[in-house]
């Protein structure tokens, strides 16, 4: 059975002409007269720096890590990247160089959750391995009123997978924990080499398309591992998704991934055990259904993956 929520996009006051032709995840010469560079200073020292001003001076994610830095007060000339609009004063705002040339617009791009839904989790035969699966999908609506940009997707998790033998002694397979206590960024395999995942075709000012959007969560289930026959396999997960966008993916200097939405969470704790037929079927199961958050950091963080966090080989 689906469960269904209807997800509300966060509530944004359109920009006013004059601060328009601000894109977010563009870079910008700044020009910081002492008092705007006072009120800046203020700030770069914390650690929630860009949480605080609205900018940063880089945002470098790859599949290890990703990483905030701050503004290089001894560059010439002084370069940032603006990450939200709402956040920066107007003492920062006057300082940023705007292109003369660069079109002005009352609208921001938008990106509309119109609903979501958890598909019940199931055991499916997969190349005759059984396996346990679960399927988060939305339904979005993507409008690129004020710039061209690419809509991806940033997924981080806190994850434990562990087996149970039958002479009752367990093994765990994954355990994010041991890359500390924040989540990781999840990678399907080892051949899954990229940080944002690409959600649909990249998108011309002005164009607006409304579509579904899924995917594909599983761990195999063995009938035995390392000589040892598997009783039960338990799942304990949660997801903090990202809907992110990027002006130009492939100009980094330039342009970084920035949010587009508030972060979404959603996760299952699940056991599934073989019952007397042998037929493997789910034993116990707590779905957290997609939920926008504010209560998560604005800019996804991470130091490692999950591929990096497996503490046994898979079967």
């Amino acid at each position: 059975m689906n469960n269904i929520v209807t997800l509300h996009s966060p509530v944004r006051s359109n920009p006013i002409p004059e601060r328009a032709a601000i894109h977010p995840g563009c870079r910008y010469d700044m020009i910081l007269p002492d008092s705007a560079l006072t009120e800046y200073l203020k700030h770069v020292t914390d650690a929630d720096h860009d949480q605080q001003t609205g900018i940063v001076g880089a945002y470098r994610l790859s599949v290890d890590s990703a990483e905030i830095e701050p503004v290089d007060l001894s560059a010439q000339p002084l370069k940032c990247f603006v990450w939200d609009m709402d956040l920066l004063s107007p003492s920062i705002r006057r300082c940023l160089h705007i292109d003369p040339e660069r079109q002005r617009t009352t609208h921001n791009n938008r990106l509309t959750l119109i609903d979501a839904r958890l598909n019940a989790p199931e055991v499916r035969l997969l190349d005759n391995q059984p396996v346990l699966t679960i399927s988060p999908q939305f339904e979005l609506e993507w409008a690129t009123e004020a710039f061209a940009s690419q809509l991806g997707l940033v997924q981080l998790v806190d994850s434990s997978r562990t087996v149970q033998f039958a002479d009752s002694e367990s093994l765990v397979l994954l355990d994010t924990e041991t890359a500390g206590r924040d989540p990781v960024l999840y990678l399907n395999d080892s051949a899954d080499n990229s940080a944002v995942k690409q959600v649909c075709s990249f998108q011309a000012q002005g164009g607006k398309q409304r579509f579904g959007f899924s995917t594909l969560v599983s761990q195999a289930i063995p009938s035995e591992f390392r000589n040892k026959p598997v009783v039960s396999v338990s799942v304990l997960e949660k997801y903090t998704w990202y809907f992110m966008q990027n002006a130009a993916p492939d100009d980094p200097d330039r342009h970084i991934w920035v949010p587009v939405h508030l972060p979404i969470i959603w996760g299952w704790s699940i056991r599934v055990q073989q019952r007397f037929d042998g037929v493997w079927d789910i034993f116990r199961k707590k779905l957290i259904m997609p939920t926008p958050s504010t209560e998560e950091p604005a800019l996804p963080l991470w130091q490692s993956n999950s591929l990096r966090c497996h503490t046994a080989q898979e079967f």
